[in-house]
């Protein structure tokens, strides 16, 4: 059986900030995930991750909640793609430290 396991976009990251990262809560959790491999190697995990200060901030400034409409939201939607990448690396950098 495989398992589907999301870290909560605003659990890893502060809202308060705009590309705002918990590292010390990505680092725990990291931990804890590495742990419960390492004691059940035959565990199937599938992680995902949600995008939280870092893809919110420009999905509600240029509307990409709402959809794409217009020429522009391209632009909107490549902003938010690029911040969600850029936590991406965070998140996975750290599982690879997790020891």
């Amino acid at each position: 059986m495989t398992t589907f396991m999301k870290f909560g976009g605003s659990v890893i990251t502060n809202k308060r900030g705009q590309e705002s990262p918990d590292l010390s809560v990505m680092r725990q959790l990291a931990q804890e995930l590495s742990a419960a491999v390492l004691a059940q190697p035959e565990l199937a995990l599938v992680l995902g991750h949600g995008s939280g200060s870092f893809g919110h901030t420009y999905a509600a400034r240029y509307g990409i909640h709402q959809g794409l409409a217009a020429t522009d939201d391209w632009r909107g939607l490549a902003w938010t793609a690029a911040a969600v990448l850029r936590l991406n690396r965070l998140v996975v950098d750290t599982l690879v430290q997790a020891e």
